[in-house]
């Protein structure tokens, strides 16, 4: 199995975050991270201002900042351009066999 860069991870906790999933467990979960590997992601990505970290009742949340929404929208704009041009080749490919 590939491992996966850095940027997806990155990624993957940002859509997760996105999608409503605000507690580091959960995070953790939906992005397939151990424990120690998800709080050096989100140090980072709350110190970038991708996300931003909130105290609720003792629990800390996360929520995505709008500079974090930007960079999940370039990133998926970026997957569709490589996923259509992938689907592009094969097209052509396929003519060819």
């Amino acid at each position: 199995m590939a491992r996966r860069s850095q940027l997806e991870t990155y990624m993957d906790i940002l859509r997760a975050v996105s999608e409503g999933t605000t507690k580091p467990t959960r995070i953790m979960y939906r992005a397939n991270l151990n424990w120690e590997r998800l709080k050096e992601c989100m140090n980072f990505l709350v110190r970038e201002g991708l996300l931003s970290e909130e105290s609720n009742r003792g629990a800390v949340c996360f929520s995505i900042t709008p500079k974090g929404r930007d960079v999940l929208g370039y990133f998926r704009k970026i997957e569709g351009e490589l996923f259509n041009k992938r689907t592009r080749l094969a097209e052509v490919y396929a003519r060819y066999r």
